[in-house]
C-alpha cells in the first residue's frame, strides 16, 4: 500500500512530499519504507544524510500510524451511522 504526506526539510523549510510504501494485515502495519521524496515533481532520493532520512522515516511512521487509526475510527463511525438507518 502507499501513503503520501507533505513535510518540511532543510534549513529553508522546503515543503516536500514523502511517498511511503507499507504492508498491512490483521496484526497491524509493517515494512514501512520511504519510496520517494519529491520536490516540485523532482525526486530528491539520495541527497539526504542518514540522519535526515531516519528523521523522515520516524515522522512517516508516526503519521502513517495516526492515519491508520483515523481511518479505523472513521469506519467505525460510518458502520454505527449505517446501523441507525
Amino acid at each position: 500500500m502507499q501513503y503520501k504526506f507533505d513535510t518540511t526539510v532543510g534549513e529553508g523549510s522546503v515543503i516536500v512530499t514523502v511517498v511511503m510504501e507499507y504492508e498491512q494485515d490483521e496484526e497491524g502495519i509493517y515494512n514501512e519504507n520511504i519510496e520517494d521524496v519529491i520536490y516540485e515533481k523532482i525526486s530528491l532520493m539520495g541527497i539526504f544524510t542518514a540522519e535526515q532520512y531516519k528523521d523522515l522515516e520516524i515522522e512517516g511512521s508516526m503519521r502513517l500510524s495516526k492515519h491508520i487509526l483515523d481511518e479505523a475510527d472513521h469506519a467505525k463511525t460510518v458502520d454505527y451511522d449505517m446501523g441507525c438507518v
